[in-house]
């Protein structure tokens, strides 16, 4: 039950901070929306590939 705790939060904490920082980006730049996209997309990837990692570790 922990390890699913921690996969489904790393894989909320990465979109979420994927997002935050690129809407900041977009703030500063005025590139709205564009920035928000890749971030949250960039989140999402980054999410997986550490829901991939945790996997590998988990025992079975």
């Amino acid at each position: 039950m922990g390890m699913a705790a921690a996969m489904a939060t790393q894989l909320v904490l990465a979109i979420v901070l994927g997002f935050l920082l690129g809407h900041w980006m977009d703030g500063l730049l005025h590139t709205s929306p564009w920035l928000t996209i890749v971030g949250v997309l960039a989140g999402i990837v980054a999410g997986f590939v550490g829901l991939f990692h945790l996997s590998k570790v988990m025992p079975k």
